[in-house]
């Protein structure tokens, strides 16, 4: 069988110039939560596998039932159990991979971690990061977060040593946009 492409070319050449004009596409949202609630009293000497109380299991079962339909491609977590336990309902209902890198929580470590980010979720629409109450402020200030808009998105004190405050609130940094206006808090 020989197919003439000439014979087929005014009929598919607008849709192929219609695709090459379209841009490229890139992860369009970056949700950002902290952990849910942990258990009160834990030894200091095991913070890192410190879990998450009664109170914060049902918070972290709310968050995937949350984000079941958001489009969350992946989950991003710090290298602690109750951040990992706060992504895992997620994980578990879409079947979305889970990784947990400490670059989450190293100011000097996050331009680079959300480049790859970037680059590694091109393609799809959004990802989530469980982080802490003082590496939520510091990876939004990386996202283009502005002193005038810290009160907005909850943040409290000096770069340097920003922190949020209680476990709730869903922070969604739209790609699309810039500064304060590209990011808001639920």
């Amino acid at each position: 069988m020989i197919i003439r492409v000439e014979r087929h070319l005014p009929k598919v050449l607008p849709l192929l110039l219609l695709l090459l004009a379209l841009p490229a596409a890139a992860l369009d949202d970056i949700y950002l939560v902290r952990h849910a609630e942990k258990v009160a009293f834990w030894p200091s000497e095991f913070d890192a596998f410190q879990p998450l109380s009664p109170a914060g299991v049902a918070r972290s079962e709310a968050l995937a039932g949350r984000f079941k339909t958001a489009g969350i491609a992946a989950a991003y977590t710090s290298r602690t159990t109750r951040a990992l336990a706060t992504a895992m309902p997620l994980v578990e209902a879409t079947h979305i991979p889970i990784t947990s890198d400490d670059a989450t929580t190293t100011p000097d470590q996050m331009t680079g971690f959300l480049t790859h980010l970037r680059e590694k979720h091109e393609k799809d629409r959004a990802i989530l990061i469980v982080g802490h109450s003082n590496t939520i402020p510091e990876l939004l200030v990386h996202l283009g977060a502005k002193p005038d808009c810290f009160q907005k998105l909850g943040i409290k004190g000096n770069p340097g040593s920003l922190m949020i405050e209680g476990f709730e609130g869903v922070w969604k940094v739209s790609l699309k946009k810039q500064g304060c206006e590209a990011i808001t808090r639920e």
